[in-house]
């Protein structure tokens, strides 16, 4: 949800189109700037068959909430234990959920 106008969200979301059912996304205030990040994680009994996300890709991915908000984010890394993937991201631009309203 949303703390005034920044977003703390627990719960699952599509990352690049994954469903991750694990995602955490915190918005932060320095200043007068906002940025957000966050992680999202499944474990690989969840993972859809093939799944082998990298980070060769530079381009800012969406994510998107059960309820429609979304977001861009880069993967800023990827982290494989053997039976979870964990993501770790940094938002561009809007977090899911601002509203400019």
């Amino acid at each position: 949800m949303t703390d005034g106008q920044f977003l703390h969200y627990d719960g699952p979301a599509a990352i690049d189109g994954t469903k991750f059912p694990t995602v955490s996304l915190r918005e932060h205030r320095d200043g007068g700037l906002r940025s957000w990040d966050g992680s999202a994680s499944m474990a690989v009994s969840q993972a859809p068959q093939g799944f082998a996300p990298d980070l060769s890709a530079s381009d800012a991915v969406p994510v998107e909430l059960p309820d429609g908000r979304h977001g861009k984010a880069l993967v800023t890394n990827i982290h494989f234990d053997g039976s979870v993937w964990r993501l770790e991201l940094t938002g561009t631009g809007p977090a899911p959920g601002y509203s400019q309203s």
